[in-house]
């Protein structure tokens, strides 16, 4: 994720001078890099896990303990506003939990505004799944008539003016002809009532995660008291997102002010709570996987390099608070690599290790690469093309019904399930080659993907081969010919055999399947003209498709 910083505001939370050799440098032994500078601008790549570090904020809060800037956590103090948050009934299988705060006399211009909108972009987009988990707004906090409600509704009872119009729509016309109702609009559109936030006097502020209201959600240079809310389907991921939105506020000399959220099953909670979480972290074991000697006050000291408060709690144990704000710390071994990054990769001498070891490929990857060997001296051109593809090429154009592996939320129905099977692939890139000399001879080898409810994935990936011939004729026996050489050559001799196989994508008659010690691990064939015509290739087409086997039967 890139972040772009005007270099003065960066340095100026920092709290220190630095060289762009030195700001460079520092960001590199943090994980972070410089994509681009200038002048006055310099955009950093951010590593996904550090979502606190989404902002020229969080940027310049992990910098300055890291260059002793400061040390330990950074406090933030969190006042009681006495507002309330009611959660209205219904909500619970369409967007159930909220989480709010108040951040008062906050810095705003226009281009701190931006840099709000972009970590509340970032956030939602990165952490809060594509605001399908989180989705965060914000609002002119003086115009909010509190206690706010957050209810499920009928779509057309819904009635506002989206942020950036004038203009009043219901919730069917928002979903369906606003932009970001036609982008996000699917998260909620299945449900019979969708999540609405009304305050004391019936004003909308937003239909989360979809769009703020132009009344409530217009945020400009001459705001200084903002209200934040984020909504979702995962609690734990709304409370780090309002965490890490109200922290970084708070950096602009922000004071945070919590509110209370009332569930409709007499549950209250407070929010932000950015009480630290407790770890206990043994230095015996960042010696063990980082190789440093260490003592425990020097663990402790890479730690408060990193942001953490650490204590020493006993002989070889470390009690540490992880800040509010670090969703990224989820086990002790993130504690230890951050006591590396603490201690400074910089500092580290390597060392050659002292159990000498020698690579070698799998029995897998030899089979493969003894295939494209075969294939290759027999005059065929190996093709590589994506595991993902569209189910109209997998299934619909193949005219067959084989069991595919949905992607969830695809950006393009292109690639919107992995692939099960080779041939169709292959045809597919024959009938966008058909400009090129004939014949066409064609191979992959690769891993298809095969629903597998036994597996802890789902799935099974099993690598095949795929062969095909575009010519203006074709002949199966030549064909079986070549096949017979390869499987020989694979040391299989007297175990395969070839038997008569109907299936949808070959000409009945005109087919077979492949048995290797009586067992089935291929087809072959002439494709059919319905296939053919589907793709759009007008030449004939003889193929052939085999699993491969990962238990090293083939072997030579």
């Amino acid at each position: 994720m890139l972040v772009e910083c005007v270099i003065d505001e960066l340095l100026k939370l920092i709290g220190k001078k630095l060289t762009m050799e030195q700001l460079e440098d520092a960001l590199f032994l943090v994980k972070a890099e410089i994509d681009k500078a200038d002048d006055k601008i310099i955009v950093i790549e951010i590593n996904p896990d550090r979502t606190d570090m989404l902002s020229t904020e969080g940027i310049a809060r992990a910098l300055r303990t890291f260059l002793n800037v400061s040390s330990g956590i950074t406090e933030y103090p969190v006042k009681k506003s006495g507002l309330e948050i009611i959660v209205k009934p219904g909500l619970k299988k369409i967007r159930e939990f909220i989480a709010c705060g108040i951040v008062k006399s906050v810095q705003t211009s226009d281009e701190l505004i931006k840099e709000y909108m972009h970590l509340q972009e970032a956030l939602t987009t990165t952490h809060g799944r594509n605001r399908k988990k989180a989705s965060i707004g914000l609002y002119v906090f003086d115009e909010i008539e509190f206690p706010v409600v957050y209810c499920p509704a009928r779509p057309e009872s819904i009635r506002f003016a989206p942020l950036g119009t004038e203009a009043e729509m219901d919730g069917p016309t928002i979903i369906n002809e606003h932009e970001k109702g036609v982008l996000y609009g699917p998260i909620i559109s299945k449900h019979k009532k969708w999540p609405l936030l009304i305050d004391s006097k019936g004003t909308t502020l937003s239909l989360p995660p979809i769009i703020n209201s132009n009344t409530l959600g217009q945020v400009d240079m001459t705001t200084r008291n903002l209200f934040i809310e984020v909504t979702g389907t995962h609690k734990k991921t709304v409370d780090q997102a309002l965490n890490i939105m109200v922290t970084s506020l708070a950096e602009r000399g922000g004071n945070l002010e919590s509110v209370t959220v009332r569930y409709p099953n007499g549950t209250s909670i407070i929010t932000p709570n950015l009480k630290p979480k407790k770890m206990l972290l043994k230095v015996e074991n960042v010696v063990g996987l980082t190789g440093l000697s260490l003592s425990d006050a020097e663990t402790a000291v890479c730690l408060q390099k990193m942001g953490y408060d650490a204590r020493i709690g006993g002989k070889g144990n470390l009690e540490v608070k992880v800040p509010a704000y670090r969703t990224d710390v989820l086990h002790p071994v993130d504690l230890i690599e951050d006591v590396a990054i603490g201690y400074g990769f910089d500092r580290i001498e390597p060392s050659i290790p002292q159990t000498a070891t020698s690579g070698k490929l799998l029995p897998i990857t030899r089979l493969k690469n003894k295939i494209r060997d075969l294939l290759v001296g027999t005059g065929y051109q190996e093709i590589k093309s994506y595991v993902m593809t569209s189910p109209e090429i997998m299934n619909i154009k193949m005219q067959r019904n084989k069991p595919l592996t949905v992607t969830g939320n695809p950006k393009s129905r292109d690639y919107s399930v992995l692939r099960n099977s080779l041939l169709p692939v292959l045809l597919d890139f024959a009938s966008q080659n058909q400009h090129a000399d004939y014949p066409q001879r064609i191979f992959e080898v690769g891993d298809v993907v095969m629903p597998n409810a036994k597996e802890r994935t789902r799935t099974k990936q099993v690598p095949h081969v795929c062969r095909l011939i575009v010519d203006t004729r074709v002949n199966i026996t030549e064909m079986l010919t070549e096949m017979g050489f390869i499987l020989r050559n694979l040391g299989l001799g007297s175990r395969i055999e070839f038997a008569a196989e109907k299936t949808p994508e070959f000409i009945d008659g005109r087919s077979g399947k492949i048995l290797i010690n009586g067992e089935p691990v291929g087809v072959f064939g002439e494709v059919s003209p319905e296939v053919l015509d589907n793709f759009g290739i007008g030449m004939p087409v003889v193929a052939f498709e085999m699993e491969l086997p990962i238990n090293g039967m083939w072997i030579m």
